[in-house]
């Protein structure tokens, strides 16, 4: 089901913990665990050359760009290395990249449909400047071909999962998903949630007997009334001691209704206390 489990090396926090959980992927499912580390070329553009320059003092700032890309290139070569050597001491089949250019895309040429791509919620840029808009593992969630696990600061081992249910094809394919997955990896136990508007017999019987068809796992289906993003959240957050992933379809909805109502998708990755998985 899976080919190879790709995992995104910044030297952040929650890189780290994404890496834990491709090692633990690796040795759970015998597959090879690749660590990546993207140097941003955006660090090397002229705009952040200068205001680098100015804020260390210097008049000339030419002379950085050549430097600053030989360290960013070391820098990235030694979590590489500090990645291989934590994988190889926990027995995992791990190998390293390193590549130069826009972190998100680069992520996503290498991972192949088949694979499993891991990021941190939180990389190292947020630490000392909202330096580029938008969010790396939010772009990565959007343009990903593959399967996409955004990660927290803290590693569990996965025995208790939500799967998030409202019967469209995403969440189908969510479904069939962690029908295999499950079993790979030996969770526990499964709670459905499915949220409608309100009350609906009709409804709850209609998801109930579609799922039938693609969970062939023990779970329990738990039913939710009013908003989905909220109800969602809500849930994950009473239970996050109790559940250690969450796993939805991803982006549902077409653009121009997310521009209006928002995604669920985005509103659960960024809310939840606990790691979620992404399936297209």
């Amino acid at each position: 089901m899976i080919n190879r489990i790709l995992v995104g090396i910044d030297g952040s926090k929650s890189s780290w913990v994404a890496a834990d959980y491709g090692i633990y992927f690796s040795k759970k499912l015998k597959r090879p665990v690749v660590g990546i580390h993207i140097v941003d070329i955006r660090l090397l553009e002229t705009p952040f050359i200068e205001d680098l320059a100015g804020a260390l003092g210097f008049s000339v700032y030419a002379d950085l760009t050549p430097k600053l890309k030989e360290i960013l290139d070391e820098r990235g070569k030694a979590l590489l290395n500090e990645f291989a050597k934590k994988c190889r001491e926990k027995g995992g089949d791990c190998s390293i990249a390193q590549a130069f250019g826009i972190v998100a895309n680069e992520l996503v040429d290498m991972a192949d449909p088949e694979d499993l791509l891991i990021v941190g919620k939180t990389g190292i840029h947020n630490k000392f400047a909202p330096l580029f808009l938008g969010s790396t593992s939010e772009a990565v969630a959007r343009k990903a071909k593959c399967p996409v696990m955004i990660t927290t600061d803290k590693f569990q081992e996965i025995k208790n999962v939500i799967l998030a249910f409202d019967g469209r094809e995403k969440s189908i394919h969510a479904a069939q998903y962690l029908d295999k997955f499950a079993k790979e990896i030996g969770v526990e136990n499964i709670t459905v949630i499915s949220v409608l508007e309100e009350p609906s017999p009709e409804k709850e019987e209609h998801l109930k007997e579609l799922l039938k068809n693609y969970l062939n796992l023990n779970y329990t289906h738990t039913f939710q009334y009013g908003y989905p993003d909220e109800k969602l959240e809500e849930y994950i957050v009473e239970n996050k001691d109790k559940y250690q992933l969450v796993v939805m379809g991803a982006y549902g909805e077409s653009r121009i209704k997310e521009l209006i109502l928002g995604s669920t998708t985005s509103f659960i990755m960024h809310k939840s206390p606990i790691p979620v998985l992404l399936i297209k």
